[in-house]
């Protein structure tokens, strides 16, 4: 009876130690996956900061790239101060009429292509000259006459439809247009976040600089003439970009509420985070809980400042329920796996349990023998199986041939295991090797461009910065120039893009074979190239670059049954003590323009 209970007990005890492991299993088993996927989350929401912060340096970048372009072509500065000059008395209206409609063009022309929401031309003075108000519900462009009286002159253009007499007419005053830059006009070029027409916006200020006759000093210097102000809208276009780019909800907040989103029903975030973080100089990202209509949200707050004042903040959500939805599934597994060992186990702790009380009942009968006083001898059987139970087919012999089997087998699993683990280490390395030479790849991509195999904008700019700064240092020359084909759009629209494309590669392999090995030559971008010379002067960079233009009269390429010979014009600025790497390429740009407007061909040092 004493052994049947010890059996049960046995039994009663596996039974229960597996219980208790299984559920400590699942449980510690759900705690580390839940850890898994809030990290999981924590990660995915940097990620989409790390989108979101690109996207937003890319657009300013963008922005300022388009509003210098109109800041500088087409003589600008000398047509605003013309108009300021002219503009207030009754001469040639004609004349003054088409310089009007052309500077209209041209804002209208460059705010379509950049997609801006509002883009302003405004005189030294702060007065508005030309606009252009691109949005969903209209396109407007204009200008405004200021004789007698100020008044908008007004369009409202359809798609490809160009400006004229018939499609102007004249107003007091235009919705979301300010005729007067109310603030002195700034001297530096700056891109900021705006709150513009109650919508979060990044705004940009380009002065326009050129070239004006100053009555007191007899002679021409540069002065700054009106400033071109730009609006891009943080649309809904840019925040389904950004939700698509990052796999998350993405809303854009002022502090009045929302700007654009893609969960309509957040509507005002908790502001008093960003604002503690920003109290306690932690990091501007702000990471916690939120419940939108009753779903729970993992949130990234990352905040938009303009001169160090809040303006806004962009927020990706990431949904709780998806963190949930794979706990409960792994719970649910977890419990299916647990209730087949407990299947499993029980059988075998039965069998483990009489393996083990059959011996001690032969053993505990043998006992009350002996004490009953049974002779011995007629006990040799019962002794010889208790004594011989390791070669037996029995009970003991089972358990202890079980045993070794058990043994036997778990050596066998070690070893596939530890084949399989030698050949995931392969293939890691192989995999790692392959990741390598892809990322390899990759960053050659970013860095150059595919058409001419020189250096793209992003990796000049790079190069550029590094010897402007080791320049600085060591107080060496440095000398850019700017090099832009002439007429490549006829080459294109006579000839065809791909002779365009060709003459593009072409001028690419003059240049890397034509600059010096310390020299940086890379595509600008459209038809510019630029070379950045070291430890070269003004001497040295004006010799390269009509090595460049001689180089350029080798190139031949057939298109549409003509061979073309291409010419460029090329601007050439050289490094001044204490400038900037901004202004060295508006020196080398405006002496380019010069070179141009002088007949093209040739090469003009900037001043």
């Amino acid at each position: 009876m004493r052994i049947k209970r010890l059996r049960d007990k046995l039994l009663l005890s596996a039974v229960a130690i597996s219980v208790v492991v299984a559920l400590a299993s699942m449980l510690a088993v759900s705690f580390v996956i839940r850890q898994q996927h809030l990290d999981q989350s924590n990660a995915l929401l940097h990620k989409a900061a790390r989108i979101i912060d690109v996207s937003l340096a890319e657009r300013k970048e963008n922005q300022l790239t388009a509003s210098r372009r109109l800041a500088t072509q087409n003589n600008l500065g000398s047509t605003i101060w013309y108009l300021a000059q002219y503009a207030q008395s009754d001469v040639d209206r004609e004349t003054l009429f088409n310089t009007y409609q052309q500077l209209v063009r041209d804002t209208y022309k460059i705010g379509r292509a950049a997609k801006f929401y509002k883009t302003g031309v405004y005189d030294a003075a702060g007065n508005l000259v030309s606009f252009s108000l691109l949005d969903k519900e209209d396109e407007l462009v204009g200008f405004v006459e200021r004789f007698p009286t100020p008044m908008f002159q007004v369009a409202s253009l359809k798609e490809s439809e160009e400006v004229s007499r018939k499609t102007l007419m004249s107003t007091s005053s235009v919705a979301k247009i300010n005729s007067k830059f109310n603030t002195p006009l700034p001297a530096q070029e700056s891109v900021h976040y705006a709150l513009v027409d109650g919508l979060l916006a990044i705004e940009s200020h380009v002065p326009i600089l050129d070239a004006v006759f100053d009555t007191k000093t007899g002679r021409q210097e540069i002065k700054q003439l009106g400033l071109v102000v730009t609006v891009q809208s943080l649309d809904q276009a840019f925040v389904d970009q950004l939700s698509r780019l990052s796999d998350i909800e993405i809303n854009i907040f002022s502090p009045q509420g929302l700007s654009r989103g893609t969960l309509a029903a957040y509507r005002q975030p908790e502001w008093s985070d960003v604002q503690s973080a920003l109290t306690a100089k932690k990091s501007a990202l702000t990471f916690n809980e939120v419940s939108i209509d009753g779903m729970g949200f993992y949130q990234c707050m990352i905040p938009l400042f303009s001169d160090k004042q809040l303006v806004g903040t962009i927020v990706a959500l990431h949904s709780k329920d998806v963190v949930q939805k794979d706990n409960w599934q792994m719970m649910k597994t977890l419990g299916l796996i647990a209730l087949a060992c407990l299947i499993f186990i029980f059988p075998f702790a039965w069998y483990f349990a009489n393996s083990i009380s059959r011996p001690l009942t032969t053993l505990s009968r043998v006992f009350r023998d002996v004490a009953g006083g049974k002779r011995v001898e007629t006990m040799n059987e019962e002794l010889s199986q208790l004594a011989n139970g390791k070669n037996r087919d029995d009970e003991l012999g089972d358990l202890t041939q079980s045993f070794m089997a058990m043994v036997d087998a778990v050596k066998q699993k070690i070893a596939q295991i530890n084949e399989l683990n030698a050949s995931l280490e392969s293939r890691v390395e192989k995999s790692t090797a392959q990741l390598r030479t892809a990322n390899a790849e990759l960053v050659r991509l970013a860095n150059i461009d595919v058409l001419t195999g020189l250096y793209n904008r992003r990796a000049f700019f790079e190069i550029a910065s590094l010897a402007h700064a080791q320049t600085k240092r060591s107080k060496r020359e440095l000398t850019l120039i700017m090099l832009d084909i002439d007429n490549f759009k006829s080459i294109n629209d006579h000839f065809g893009h791909p002779a365009g494309d060709e003459v593009l590669r072409q001028i690419g392999h003059q240049l890397a074979i034509t600059a010096r090995e310390s020299d940086t030559a890379a595509r600008y971008g459209g038809e510019e190239f630029v070379v950045l010379a070291t430890d070269a002067g003004m001497a040295e960079g004006v010799f390269l670059a009509e090595r460049i233009r001689d180089a350029m009269k080798t190139i031949k390429v057939t298109g549409a049954g003509h061979v073309i010979t291409p010419t460029a014009s090329l601007g050439i600025a050289c490094l001044r003590p204490g400038e900037t790497f901004e202004q060295l390429c508006a020196r080398a740009d405006s002496a380019l323009y010069l070179a141009k407007q002088a007949g093209r061909d040739r090469v003009v040092e900037a001043s």
